[in-house]
């Protein structure tokens, strides 16, 4: 009997999550009651986070109380608590991902083809069908580290993500569209990085924002690394180099349709097992959407890895 442990975030999307969980767990219970009849029994067990980073100790202690599967029902930041839960048990206890995207961004599911409606979501649960995905690891000279699984973004998108939690009153694409032009207009960073890649000789880089992807789109719409891959063993990483306010206003929209990697002058890209950035000012960084570091944290330094095959995430018909 497959046990499904179902955390659920209630302040996802600015709390609007809270009121799907009733029909959630109705289709949810409705859809383990069909699969019963030509299929194995699910046991499903709901579980509220009631704290930001609560849904990473319930995730790690189902997975070390035996659940086959853990379903992070919420937003990026959700599938976020949850895989650095799954993270700190062994690869052999581990259990599967599941994710019902219910959040603002959703870019997780959206990069693995997930359902963006719930209800449909639901149905890639009760199927075997699953795929290998890799995890990253991010650690800092301040002694914070943590795991991640889409995206790491220095700089520019570190400080959009600190612009959105001032804008409670929007929601989705519109919230992050809305601080990536506050940030442009009122304090668009711009740092002198020092990077080291896979243990290259390091090299200096002038620039506005550094994104280290595992999957190619963030930001609820911005394709920032359309090439990534979620599954080959490494991270792609895109250097915006340092460029004025009307620049950025310019490649907005070029950014966002994954266009802009042609234009070399502005942008760099390639792929890697392990980066090493250092710079001489504070960094804005963010981890899937979550603030890893403010500015008042004072991060100068960062080490982000790929862990090859880290997860298992259940996807329906995008399964292996």
């Amino acid at each position: 009997m497959p046990r499904l442990k179902m955390i659920l975030n209630p302040a996802a999307d600015h709390g609007h999550a809270r009121a799907l969980r009733p029909d959630l767990q109705t289709q949810a219970e409705e859809q383990a009651r069909l699969r019963k009849q030509n299929g194995p029994a699910y046991e499903l067990d709901w579980v509220e986070t009631s704290a930001p980073g609560h849904a990473i100790e319930l995730a790690r202690r189902a997975a070390e109380e035996g659940f086959e599967i853990v379903v992070a029902a919420g937003g990026d930041g959700t599938v976020h608590e949850v895989v650095n839960g799954l993270m700190q048990v062994g690869a052999a206890r581990r259990p599967l991902l599941g994710v019902i995207p219910i959040g603002s961004g959703n870019d997780f599911a959206y990069n693995l083809g997930i359902p963006h409606n719930p209800i449909k979501a639901l149905g890639c649960l009760f199927d075997p069908r699953s795929r290998s995905v890799d995890a990253g690891f991010i650690k800092s000279d301040t002694g914070r580290e943590a795991y991640w699984d889409n995206t790491v973004g220095i700089g520019f998108s570190g400080a959009v993500n600190i612009a959105t939690r001032r804008l409670e009153r929007w929601r989705g694409f519109t919230m992050y569209l809305i601080a990536v032009l506050q940030t442009i207009l009122f304090r668009p960073p711009h740092l002198r990085a020092r990077l080291e890649i896979d243990g290259d000789p390091p090299f200096e880089e002038a620039i506005s924002m550094l994104s280290l992807c595992n999957g190619p789109r963030e930001g609820g719409g911005f394709a920032v690394a359309p090439e990534a891959r979620m599954d080959d063993g490494l991270l792609t990483y895109t250097i915006m180099r340092k460029m004025g306010r009307l620049n950025m206003l310019r490649f907005l929209p070029i950014v966002m349709n994954g266009k802009h990697l042609r234009f070399t002058r502005f942008f760099k890209s390639g792929t890697a097992r392990r980066i090493h950035v250092k710079t001489d000012e504070t960094m804005a960084i963010h981890t899937d959407g979550e603030v890893f570091g403010p500015w008042e944290a004072g991060i100068r330094e960062v080490e982000v890895s790929i862990i090859p095959a880290a997860l298992r995430v259940l996807c329906g018909g995008q399964g292996d």
